[in-house]
């Protein structure tokens, strides 16, 4: 099967829809797929036979900002997804973003090639956001030519039923279980080391944990946190830190290639995730590969799949006061972090492994590609 995956992002570029979409060219692959991906042109981009680019040259954090060089960026990948169809003759189409799959999807219908919508996080439902950014995003996913959405956030169904979207299914992120499998080599440390991983964005409530972390600070000095990841945020996190005088307990490490996160993962003894917002976090699933215990915010597909003191410590969204208490119990209660990393690591390896997802993916490519046609 030749299959054509059109994402914002490619490694090396930040986000989780990236890391997704390399993982499943490799598996694809790996099965013996004919795999082409055309993403946007930023200097992050692997440089590989099978990568084509479209647009003005951009960085990667200016791909979720609306712009007129990002307009103009959306003219250009029209052209070249209709360039990319003609040369490449795929049988199947997965898109990554709803604007690109909306793009691509019109021409796709009249050649006569199916398309697979992937949302990696919704907006539409949440009125947090702005009216017209939610708007729009409807709009993309309900009038695309999809053959089928999937969504990797469970919760966000009923929201698509509301919208009047019905062809709609959940297939979750998976994780390389092998890439953080559990080898600890943290060194005995008189501290507990927390790790948080994500971009620097209002999204990823990285302030509400550098808040969390000045309580904590004030009741004990017997843990650090490690923050990886890079974004527009960078500058303001690092004078909170510095108004709070963190910079004995926290570390902003920017991004950090894949082993070395692998690396940061193994010397670690907890993960916090504090987002205001997610879909399916990726860093969630590799915290459970490596049998960390976990702390994360009830938000999105976090819900389906986190339970309380079960498999996770699960606290509000911008609450620091419950944040922090959840970080001082996994410090008071090492037997509770092991019982959590460990039923964590469990589920990682038995529900997320990519040969699972990768399988649920083959057969939406295959049920589409009948259904096309016979539509013929």
């Amino acid at each position: 099967m030749k299959i054509l995956h059109i994402s914002k992002k490619y490694p090396y570029a930040i986000g989780g829809d990236a890391y997704v979409v390399r993982s499943l060219e490799f598996q694809q692959e790996k099965a013996g797929h004919d795999v082409v991906i055309l993403t946007a042109n930023t200097k992050e981009v692997m440089q590989k036979r099978n990568v084509r680019v479209f647009g003005i040259p951009d960085t990667a954090a200016n791909l979720d900002r609306i712009t007129p060089k990002r307009m103009l960026s959306l003219v250009c990948f029209l052209f070249a997804s209709i360039r990319a169809i003609a040369a490449e003759k795929p049988d199947i189409i997965h898109t990554h973003s709803a604007e690109l799959g909306f793009l691509v999807s019109f021409p796709a219908s009249v050649l006569g090639i199916p398309v697979i919508q992937t949302c990696h996080g919704i907006c539409f439902n949440d009125r947090s956001f702005c009216p017209l950014k939610r708007g729009v995003e409807a709009f993309l996913l309900k009038y695309g030519i999809f053959e089928r959405i999937t969504t990797v956030d469970g919760s966000s169904i009923p929201a698509f039923s509301r919208l009047g979207i019905s062809r709609v299914q959940y297939v979750p992120n998976g994780v390389d279980s092998a890439l953080f499998k559990v080898q600890r080599n943290a060194p005995p440390r008189p501290f507990m080391q927390f790790l948080c991983v994500g971009r620097l964005e209002r999204q990823k409530g990285l302030d509400i944990l550098i808040n969390a972390a000045s309580i904590l600070w004030k009741m004990t000095n017997g843990f650090r946190i490690n923050i990886v990841g890079d974004g527009s945020l960078r500058e303001i996190l690092a004078q909170q830190i510095s108004a709070g005088s963190l910079e004995g307990c926290v570390q902003l490490l920017g991004s950090v290639p894949r082993d070395e996160l692998a690396r940061q993962f193994a010397s670690s003894d907890a993960f916090v995730l504090p987002s205001r917002w997610e879909g399916m976090p990726l860093t969630l699933l590799e915290a459970w590969a490596a049998g960390l215990p976990v702390i994360v915010t009830g938000v999105g597909g976090i819900t389906q799949i986190c339970r309380d003191k079960e498999n996770a410590l699960v606290v509000q969204p911008e609450e620091p006061l419950q944040l922090c208490r959840a970080m001082r119990l996994l410090m008071d209660h090492p037997d509770l972090g092991r019982r959590l990393g460990s039923e964590g690591n469990r589920i990682a390896r038995e529900r997320y492994s990519w040969d699972r997802i990768v399988d649920a993916y083959n057969s939406l490519y295959l049920e589409a590609i009948r259904r096309n046609r016979r539509w013929k």
